[in-house]
């Protein structure tokens, strides 16, 4: 095959004759300009699709760690900030387990650490398998994290 029945076969045009008459070049941008937008719509599309998913994810989440918080006397608002303390974490496995738990009393960024770490750990002594979850990301808010280890504490206790 030649190089210009292969540009041909994969291109759909000739760079050859678009460089003498220039006419297929422009046959070709116009198509390539209407496949990008066409992409660009579908990548928007997606984008929304996630981010909805996300909503609905979190407004679950959250009616479901409150059914359970209201035991200790505790609420969550936003999922993603009132669990960063770890207190609420702490709380909620206290309530799903019947055991105690210890926990910091400070507010600085190391007794959060900490006690997100103790919650972490716990999940872990009771053979929880958490992919990737660290404290610091819990403690820094990360969406998908925090969704994620929501989720994975909802199967181990719900089901």
């Amino acid at each position: 095959m030649s190089t210009q029945a292969y540009y041909k076969d994969r291109l759909g045009f000739d760079p050859a004759e678009a460089l003498n008459d220039g006419s297929a070049f422009d046959k070709t941008q116009h198509g390539y300009e209407e496949n990008l937008c066409k992409f660009k719509g579908l990548w928007e599309f997606y984008i929304e699709s996630i981010d909805e998913r996300d909503a609905i994810q979190k407004k679950t989440f959250t009616k479901w760690v409150n059914k359970h918080l209201k035991k200790a006397s505790r609420h969550v608002g936003d999922l993603f900030e009132d669990l960063r303390s770890g207190h609420n974490l702490i709380s909620l496995l206290e309530v799903l387990s019947g055991e105690h738990l210890p926990r910091e009393r400070g507010r600085m960024r190391f007794h959060m650490l900490q006690n997100v770490q103790i919650s972490l750990d716990f999940l872990r002594y009771r053979k929880i398998k958490l992919v990737n979850i660290r404290a610091e990301d819990i403690v820094d808010g990360n969406p998908k994290l925090t969704l994620g280890l929501i989720w994975t504490i909802i199967l181990h206790f719900q089901v």
